[in-house]
């Protein structure tokens, strides 16, 4: 499938779904803390961070609110830019984050222009890994760093509960394996490569949020999204619940330099 025909999969409903759940400005769990996590060690003050998929805005708010960092969004989905630039105006950091809409493809920077690159949970979407981590090496400078998390798969074939998860979820995902990422990363160039699998960290969240869709946050899905959306999200949690506990899904964060 074409990277093009990403365009405006996430609608209105399931933004507010997935804001509910992890957090204002945010498309994928953890919220804030999930990118401390992603970011820990690091010295981001006044250094360029290129956010690469930035969704609502949720992390690039948060690299430069607590980080001091200047940072460049960059997202396919043009609904979701215009979301990220208001959230970012009612922060009061529009001096400190900007946030462009691009086409799939090479990316719109400069040669050895970002201090760090950054995603959280959005290059599932991306079907050529080898070319866009490519693009990721050009655009970092000597000694620059990739720090991201993602969504990965197992080594093996999906299997039914993982298929009927693709079909609740109603995104276009192009999945690998943590390990073929640290491969690709090697070939593109990068050093020092970190890999690390934190599905069974996520398989307890998980089941948190889905015991409170089933509980105290029914009702406000119900009011915010309609008796039969709600009903869809909450089998799509379940689902999901159920290809992280079989190790079908593995969400995973890692790290990697760019030599000097």
């Amino acid at each position: 499938m074409d990277q093009h025909e990403l365009a405006e999969e996430y609608d209105d409903a399931l933004v507010a779904l997935l804001e509910l759940i992890w957090g204002e400005g945010f498309l994928s769990p953890g919220g804030p803390d999930a990118v401390r996590k992603i970011v820990k060690g690091l010295e981001l003050s006044d250094k360029l961070v290129v956010d690469i998929g930035s969704g609502l805005g949720g992390p690039g708010i948060t690299l430069a609110k607590e980080y001091g960092a200047r940072v460049i969004g960059l997202e396919v989905e043009q609904g979701l830019v215009q979301r990220a630039v208001d959230h970012i105006e009612s922060a009061d950091l529009s001096n400190r984050i900007s946030c462009r809409h691009y086409e799939p493809g090479p990316l719109p920077l400069p040669d050895n222009a970002a201090d760090f690159v950054f995603g959280k949970d959005s290059w599932i979407h991306i079907e050529d890994k080898k070319a866009f981590f490519d693009e990721v090496f050009r655009i970092l400078k000597p000694g620059g760093i990739l720090t991201a998390g993602d969504w990965m798969c197992s080594d093996k074939p999906y299997g039914q509960d993982m298929a009927y998860f693709f079909e609740l979820e109603g995104l276009t995902y192009h999945m690998d394996t943590l390990e073929n990422y640290g491969q690709i990363l090697r070939e593109c160039g990068f050093i020092d490569i970190v890999l690390e699998d934190i599905a069974q960290t996520y398989q307890v969240q998980a089941q948190q949020e889905y015991t409170a869709m089933r509980g105290p946050l029914e009702n406000q899905m119900r009011e915010i999204l309609g008796e039969k959306a709600k009903t869809h999200f909450i089998e799509n949690w379940r689902a999901l619940t159920v290809v992280l506990d079989n190790g079908e899904l593995r969400p995973s964060r890692f790290r990697a330099h760019k030599p000097e």
